[in-house]
C-alpha cells in the first residue's frame, strides 16, 4: 500500500509548493488562458459515392474542404481499411490513387482483384488536413462474379477502327461456362486489309459480370492457318437480360476500338440457313481502299445450297451495282460447323477498279435461324478467290414465303431508322468510318403511290463544308435537321428491296440535299427490325453532289407505347479525329435531379477508360418525332474525353424511340456549339442483375 500512498502524496506536495510560490509576493491576479478558437473547417463529399462496386472496379472519390485557415490550404487526407485487413497493410482493400489530394480532387478507388467470400465491406474515411476530427465516411460493398447471363454460347460482333483508325471488324462465337471461364470458340477478324481465323484458347480466356450488369470479356486465340500466330482481344459489356437478343451490348478496349452486340446462341436452330435473307455489309475496297457498301435479299431454297437474289453496291460516292443479281455460282458453300459457322460465295459485285463481276466470301456465325452476323473472310490469303474488300455486317431472315410477294403494302405505318458510315466529302490520308450519322423517323402509306409523310432527320457529316456556318464562321460540320416527305417504292420483283428518293426537307437545307435509301424488308416488323438499310448522300458524280456519303443501318416498325424511364444498356460510337467506342448503364427517371444517370467504359482514342459517370436530362419522349436531351460529365468522374466537363456545356443529344424498351440516339450540336464531333448510339431496357437488390 505504501506505492499508492506516495504516488498520491507527490502531486499533492508539488502542487502546494507551486501554490505557495505563486502566492508569495505576488499582488498580480491570476486568471484562466482563454479557450482556442473553435474550428470552422468543415468536409464534404462533392457527389455522395456509390455504395458497391464489383471486384476490380474503380470509382473516383471527391472531398471539399471548406474553411480552411491555411494559405494556400492544405486539402484532403485519405485512409482505407477494411476487416480483413485494418489499415490496408496488405493491399486486401483495394487501393487509392493519391492519399491526399487538394480540395475538390478526386482520388480513384479501386476494388481488390479478389474476396474472399461473396461481399465485403469497405471504408474509405477522407479528412480534412487541416483538422482532421472533421471527416467524410463512405462504405463501399464490394461484390464478386454474378452469374445473371446464362451459361452458353454467345455470338459476337462488333465493327470499329484498328490503331491506325482503318476500318476493323469482328465477329465469332465463344462458349461461356456460367462462372467465369471462356471454354472454347472460334472467331474471325479483318484488320490491315487481312482477314484472320483464329481458335480461342481457354487458357487465358476469361468473363466478368459484376453486380451493376457491367464486366468484360478477355479472349486469347490462336490462327487456324498457323498456330503460332496468336493475339487478344478485350470487351467490354452491359448485360440487358436473358429474354431475348441481343443479351448484352460490347464494346472492344484494347488496340482496337469497335462496338457492337452479344447474342445467345440457340443451338436447337443451329441448321444450314434456307429460306430469304435481307443482308448489308460495310468496309473497305482492298484494291484502292476505297469505302464501300453493299446490300440486298438473297435466297436459298429448302434443302439446297445454290443461292439467288439481288444486291445494290456502293463504292465510295458511285453506285457500282443497282438491283443486279446474283451470278450462277453463288452458293452456300460450308457449314454449319459445331459453332454454328457457314460460308457463303458471292458472284456479281464489282471492285473499284475492274469491270467485270467479282466474287466475295462471307463467313456467318449463326444466333438462330432468323439471324446471322457476318464478316467478309476472302482477304485471309488463302484458295483461289482474289480478295474483294474488309467488310463485315449481318443477315436477318425474311418472313417465311414473302420473298417474291413484297409489294407497296408490305411498307405500312410508322418507322424509325439509323444509319452510320463514312463522310466522302475529304479525304484526309483515308476515309475515316463513322464520320457520317444519320437518325429519323417517317410514315408510309401502304399505298401505290408510295408516300411518305410526317418525316423528321437528323444528318451530320463531320468533314463536309458546304453550309454557310462553315463558308462563314469557319465551323466545319454540315448538318441537316428538318422534316420531310418523299416517295418510295417496292421492287416488282417482290424480293422486298424498296429505295426512298424525292425528298423534300422543311426547312430546306443549303444546298439542296437528295439522299436515297435502300430498304431490304423482313416482312418481321413486329418481331424485329422492319429492314436493313444501305444509305447514300447524293450519289453519282454532278454538281449536285453536295452530301457525299454511304452507310448502312437498320430501320424498326414504331409501335406501342414510347417512353424513356427505367434501366437501359447504352452503345455509343463517336468521331472527333478518333474514334471513341463504349457502352453503359444507365437510368432514366424525369422526377430525378438529374433526370439520367450512368456509368460508362470506352475506349476513347485508343486509350482504355473504365468507370466513367455521366449525367444528363430529356424533355417529354413522343411518338411524333425525336425528344431532345443533353449529356455531361459527372463532376466526380472521369468522362471528360466523351462528354463535356460540365452542366454549363452539355452535349445535345436527340432521342428516337422505337417503343419504350429501345431507339436511337444522336449527338446534334455539330454545327451550334462547333464540337467537330458526331455521336451515334443505342439505347436498350435492360433487367438489374441484382433485381431485389445486391449484397
Amino acid at each position: 500500500m505504501v506505492n499508492p500512498r506516495w504516488i498520491l502524496f507527490l502531486p499533492l506536495a508539488a502542487m502546494a509548493a507551486v501554490l505557495a510560490g505563486c502566492s508569495s509576493g505576488s499582488t498580480a491576479n491570476v486568471q484562466n488562458p482563454p479557450p482556442p478558437t473553435p474550428s470552422n473547417v468543415s468536409i464534404a463529399w462533392q457527389s455522395v459515392p456509390g455504395g458497391s462496386l464489383a471486384v476490380g472496379f474503380s470509382e473516383n472519390l471527391t472531398a471539399v474542404v471548406s474553411n480552411d485557415p491555411n494559405n494556400p490550404p492544405v486539402g484532403v487526407d485519405w485512409a482505407l481499411t477494411c476487416q480483413a485487413d485494418p489499415h490496408n497493410q496488405l493491399g486486401l482493400c483495394g487501393s487509392l490513387s493519391a492519399v491526399h489530394t487538394p480540395s475538390g480532387t478526386p482520388t480513384t478507388y479501386t476494388a481488390p482483384t479478389t474476396i474472399t467470400g461473396n461481399s465485403t465491406a469497405i471504408q474509405i474515411v477522407a479528412y480534412a488536413t487541416a483538422d482532421p476530427t472533421k471527416n467524410q465516411l463512405a462504405l463501399i460493398t464490394i461484390s464478386t462474379f454474378n452469374s445473371s447471363l446464362q451459361a452458353g454460347n454467345y455470338v459476337l460482333e462488333a465493327q470499329g477502327v484498328d490503331a491506325n483508325l482503318f476500318p476493323y471488324q469482328f465477329a465469332g462465337v465463344i462458349a461461356l461456362d456460367g462462372q467465369g471461364d471462356v471454354t472454347g470458340g472460334e472467331l474471325t477478324v479483318n484488320s490491315g486489309g487481312t482477314s484472320t481465323a483464329a481458335s480461342i484458347t481457354p487458357h487465358g480466356s476469361s468473363y466478368f459480370i459484376g453486380n451493376d450488369g457491367r464486366g468484360t470479356i478477355n479472349l486469347v486465340w490462336s490462327a487456324v492457318a498457323n498456330p503460332n500466330s496468336t493475339g487478344t482481344e478485350t470487351f467490354a459489356l452491359v448485360f440487358l437480360n436473358n429474354s431475348r437478343n441481343p443479351q448484352a451490348l460490347i464494346s472492344e478496349i484494347d488496340s482496337f476500338s469497335a462496338t457492337g452486340t452479344m447474342d445467345l446462341q440457340q443451338a436447337a436452330t443451329i441448321a444450314p440457313p434456307s429460306g430469304s435473307y435481307a443482308f448489308v455489309m460495310s468496309g473497305t475496297d482492298v484494291i484502292d481502299s476505297l469505302p464501300l457498301a453493299f446490300g440486298g435479299v438473297f435466297n436459298i431454297p429448302s434443302g439446297q445450297t445454290t443461292l439467288s437474289g439481288v444486291t445494290d453496291e456502293l463504292i465510295a460516292s458511285h453506285q457500282k451495282v443497282s438491283d443486279g443479281p446474283f451470278l450462277t455460282g453463288s452458293q452456300l458453300s460450308s457449314g454449319p460447323d459445331a459453332f454454328g459457322q457457314v460460308t457463303f460465295t458471292l458472284i456479281g459485285l464489282l471492285d473499284a477498279s475492274h469491270p467485270k463481276p467479282v466474287t466475295a466470301v462471307l463467313t456467318g456465325y449463326i444466333v438462330d435461324s432468323g439471324n446471322i452476323k457476318l464478316i467478309e473472310s476472302d482477304t485471309a490469303g488463302v484458295g483461289s478467290i482474289a480478295a474483294f474488300a474488309t467488310t463485315g455486317g449481318f443477315a436477318l431472315a425474311q418472313a417465311s414465303g414473302s420473298f417474291g410477294t413484297f409489294n407497296s403494302a408490305s411498307l405500312s405505318g410508322s418507322y424509325v431508322f439509323g444509319i452510320t458510315g463514312v463522310d466522302l466529302s475529304i479525304n484526309n490520308s483515308g476515309y475515316s468510318p463513322s464520320t457520317w450519322t444519320q437518325a429519323g423517323s417517317f410514315s408510309a402509306d401502304g399505298q401505290n403511290d408510295g408516300a411518305l409523310s410526317n418525316g423528321f432527320t437528323d444528318s451530320f457529316l463531320q468533314l463536309n463544308c458546304v453550309q454557310s456556318t462553315c463558308i462563314t464562321n469557319g465551323t466545319q460540320g454540315a448538318q441537316i435537321s428538318a422534316a420531310f416527305t418523299g416517295t418510295y417504292a417496292v421492287d416488282a420483283s417482290g424480293s422486298g428491296r424498296t429505295t426512298l428518293t424525292g425528298f423534300n426537307f422543311s426547312p430546306t437545307p443549303v444546298p439542296a440535299y437528295s439522299p436515297e435509301l435502300f430498304l431490304y424488308l423482313t416482312g418481321n416488323g413486329t418481331q424485329g427490325p422492319a429492314a436493313l438499310v444501305l444509305g447514300g448522300g447524293n450519289l453519282g458524280p454532278g454538281p449536285n453532289q453536295h452530301y457525299p456519303s454511304i452507310g448502312t443501318g437498320v430501320a424498326y416498325a414504331q409501335n406501342g407505347s414510347i417512353a424513356f424511364a427505367g434501366d437501359y444498356g447504352f452503345r455509343f460510337t463517336q468521331q472527333n479525329g478518333s474514334e471513341n467506342d463504349g457502352t453503359a448503364q444507365i437510368n432514366a427517371n424525369s422526377a430525378n435531379t438529374p433526370a439520367v444517370s450512368g456509368i460508362a467504359d470506352a475506349n476513347i482514342g485508343g486509350g482504355v477508360s473504365t468507370d466513367n459517370g455521366f449525367l444528363g436530362g430529356f424533355s417529354t419522349p413522343n411518338s411524333g418525332g425525336p425528344f431532345a436531351g443533353t449529356l455531361y460529365a459527372n463532376p466526380n468522374a472521369q468522362f471528360n474525353a466523351v462528354f463535356p466537363l460540365a452542366p454549363s456545356l452539355p452535349m445535345a443529344v436527340n432521342y428516337y424511340p422505337v417503343d419504350a424498351d429501345h431507339g436511337f440516339w444522336i449527338e446534334t450540336d455539330l454545327v451550334s456549339q462547333a464540337t467537330a464531333q458526331v455521336s451515334f448510339g443505342i439505347y436498350a431496357a435492360r433487367t438489374p442483375v441484382c433485381a431485389s437488390g445486391c449484397p
